[in-house]
């Protein structure tokens, strides 16, 4: 038995099966995604739902990562106020996902880039429904295969839909159906989650896509230098300028 191993050959395997089925979606979504940004809009970002919050965190203020992002992180809507009010609570509000989508002022030519490991809370399908209906194009990275499964019926939608069947395109980040992944004798229940990861490398993949896509267009992307090294602030600042207040989690 070697836990720490088997989990890196469980998440090597996924990884596989993404690539080996998603490259087409990867390169459709880029080519809107850098089609917005070099028409000058952001692409928004959103894990609506307890540890998906980590989705659009990590890509804020990042070295290498593009600036044209607006990482949205409501409080409401983040373990760091309380994992069970959120989990238990929040995220199956469904007139809060209208509330940030109002509040972030997503509309028509906006892309939002939605992260949800299961696809089935309220405020991840509400908000996906609501920015459709502004005209803003949506994308999610989610695993259908799980939300097909789910019988989680006390945090569903009102609808009954899943978050895969109201957007624009989805990319399979293929978490399994219960999320952990290791089975061993003697243990009760599987162990090991892998939902965050698979969402994170789904997003990072997205976007490198997205950088070259636009830089094949005529436009250099711009990217955050890393802020703790000697010029990095002053290398930032000019586009900071250019984005303050719009980025609302900056």
């Amino acid at each position: 038995m070697n836990p720490a191993l088997d989990y890196l050959d469980a998440i090597t395997s996924l990884v596989q099966k993404m690539k080996s089925t998603e490259n087409e979606r990867f390169k459709k979504a880029a080519d809107v995604m850098s089609d917005r940004v070099a028409e000058g809009h952001l692409i928004y970002l959103w894990g609506p739902g307890g540890h998906s919050s980590i989705f659009s965190e990590d890509a804020m203020y990042r070295k290498g990562e593009l600036g044209a992002l607006c990482p949205i992180y409501d409080p409401n809507i983040s373990l760091s106020h309380g994992a069970a009010r959120e989990i238990n609570g929040m995220e199956r509000v469904e007139g809060l996902g209208k509330v940030v989508v109002d509040y972030h002022k997503i509309g028509k030519g906006d892309v939002i880039v939605f992260g949800s490991a299961y696809g089935i809370n309220p405020v991840a399908i509400s908000a996906a429904i609501e920015c459709r209906n502004r005209g803003a194009y949506v994308i999610a990275v989610t695993s259908p295969s799980f939300s097909d499964q789910s019988s989680y019926a006390g945090a569903r939608h009102s609808s009954g839909k899943n978050l895969y069947q109201v957007v624009d395109l989805y990319i399979d980040s293929y978490v399994p159906y219960g999320d952990a992944i290791l089975e061993y004798e003697g243990l009760e229940h599987k162990i090991s989650p892998v939902a965050t990861i698979m969402q994170a490398i789904a997003l990072k993949a997205l976007l490198a896509e997205t950088m070259v896509a636009l830089k094949e267009k005529g436009v250099d992307p711009f990217t955050w230098t890393n802020s703790l090294q000697a010029g990095g602030i002053e290398a930032n600042s000019s586009y900071m300028h250019r984005i303050w207040g719009r980025v609302k989690s900056m």
